[in-house]
């Protein structure tokens, strides 16, 4: 059986009724066993608060111990807030480490989300923005495949269903559209 870890921050944790829910690996989970993928284990290790710093931190217990087949990396919220010490810099070279780490064979790399700075004025837009290219650069860089989410969320009409009251963590909705996006992500994966 494969084993697939989605890595990252509070948004990947399941944010929603507490801290931490099953709401995303179960959308997951339920995605693809839609798509008849159904030999696939999925460990969740999001993490409340983390950035790609404390990923790293964690990335031997959380995710190489493991001994995944797949990763799906998703950090970014925390990293570009004002409250938390890492540049875009550093955050493209956490990135770098976290893919040389678990083989870029291995790895879907996620942009950071969309946030409405109006409710997160601790997390700017334009700083967003640079996050999401150095994302991408990073994906370019090391030849994994990158999921816009940002853009995804930016280009659809009713934004702000994704998005909870706080304006950063994801809705049902919004849980839904990034379970399809892994599912897809992952689908691609498995038939190459």
């Amino acid at each position: 059986m494969a084993k697939l870890v989605l890595f990252g921050d509070s948004i990947t944790a399941g944010f929603f009724d507490e801290p931490a829910s099953p709401i995303l690996t179960n959308l997951v989970k339920e995605g693809l066993e839609a798509q008849k993928i159904m030999d696939i284990a999925i460990i969740n290790a999001g993490i409340p608060g983390d950035t790609t710093s404390g990923g790293l931190k964690r990335m031997e217990k959380d995710v190489l111990s493991k001994e995944p087949d797949m990763v799906t990396i998703f950090f970014g919220a925390n990293d570009c807030s004002d409250s938390r010490p890492i540049d875009v810099q550093e955050y493209g070279e956490n990135l770098s480490q976290m893919i040389n780490s678990i083989g870029k064979e291995k790895v879907v790399l996620f942009t950071p989300p969309f946030v409405d700075s109006a409710r997160q004025p601790d997390r700017q837009a334009e700083e967003i923005r640079r996050f999401v290219a150095k994302a991408k650069e990073i994906g370019e860089q090391q030849e994994v495949p990158v999921v816009d989410i940002y853009h995804a969320m930016t280009v659809y009409p009713g934004t702000d269903e994704f998005l909870q009251p706080d304006g950063l963590h994801f809705s049902e909705v919004g849980y839904e559209f990034l379970a399809a996006l892994i599912v897809r992500e992952i689908k691609g994966k498995r038939v190459k």
